[in-house]
């Protein structure tokens, strides 16, 4: 009898899928960091000081948005950095979802 669900995946494709999501989270703060610059640009040329706030508190929540996919990016690079090449890992749930291969909860 098996207790419970865990997969055998190999390094090279544990690499793979962690690449795939690092570079989605590069993509998004570059994109999160140019949307803000945009509203920044935007904020400074607004005439009416509500105006202005609105287009900052937006700024600010894209800045902060794109440090957050920068920082889990630099933590899946980390992961990536170590895993073991040549092995096969015998991964969980909570494994899959650690390297977003699952969804935060199910």
């Amino acid at each position: 009898m098996i207790d419970g669900l865990r997969l055998d995946v190999t390094a090279d494709e544990i690499v793979k899928l962690i690449d795939q999501r690092i570079a989605e989270h590069t993509v998004n703060a570059a994109t999160d960091d140019a949307d803000a610059k945009k509203f920044d640009a935007t904020a400074r040329m607004a005439d009416e000081d509500d105006e202005y706030g609105d287009e900052m508190s937006v700024c600010a929540r894209l800045r902060r948005r794109a440090q957050r996919e920068r920082e889990q990016a630099d933590a899946l690079s980390f992961m990536r950095n170590h895993v073991v090449r040549g092995e096969t890992y015998r991964l969980t749930n909570d494994d899959l979802r650690t390297l977003e291969i699952l969804p935060g909860r199910y």
